[in-house]
């Protein structure tokens, strides 16, 4: 936000604002710069929204070993990821568990020493689920490396896939480098 105004973007005026006998000068660079960054952003993040939604777990996990992320980061991840779905499901139990249990409203005092307890039952549950999910993994011999049932062979429609986005990519930069120029 701070790009549009005139005192970090100087260039032509486009809008003028009074604020509390201030006044706010928008450029049009600072336009420009904004208009730039918000795109990118909202382009960054649609691409990891549809690789997200459009890719298994599993190969996106087999995919971060391939191009060499440390393995930590990749099992850290993959923990969380399943992590997550049984967490929300837990605390939906216990909250269903609690209205179920209480009739009407529950007084303040009251309602903060039950979601403590569900806190604590929460973190317990969570460590001994994390000591059992362990244990299991390990006896079915777990060595720390995500495995895909299916090996990734690249075809021939890859490779030209591939070939496309690097001139796609390559024709962008150009363009980019005639423009600034």
């Amino acid at each position: 936000m701070p790009a549009l105004f005139a005192n970090i973007t100087p260039g032509e005026p486009v809008f003028a604002l009074k604020v509390f006998g201030a006044s706010l000068i928008i450029t049009r660079p600072g336009v420009l710069t904004f208009s730039l960054f918000v795109l990118r952003v909202a382009t960054s993040v649609s691409f990891v929204v549809l690789l997200v939604l459009a890719t298994r777990h599993t190969h996106l996990l087999k995919v971060l070993r391939v191009f060499k992320v440390p393995l930590i980061f990749v099992t850290v991840l993959s923990m969380c990821y399943r992590y997550i779905y049984l967490f929300v499901e837990l605390i939906e139990n216990t909250y269903l568990a609690i209205k179920s249990r209480s009739i009407g409203r529950l007084h303040y005092k009251k309602g903060q020493k039950v979601a403590v307890l569900s806190i604590a039952n929460l973190w317990q549950r969570s460590f001994q689920l994390n000591e059992e999910v362990y244990s299991a993994m390990l006896s079915r011999g777990y060595s720390g490396e995500p495995l895909v049932m299916d090996e990734f062979k690249a075809r021939p429609s890859d490779c030209l896939w591939l070939l496309f986005v690097l001139l796609f990519c390559g024709c962008i930069i150009y363009l980019n480098y005639i423009v600034k120029v």
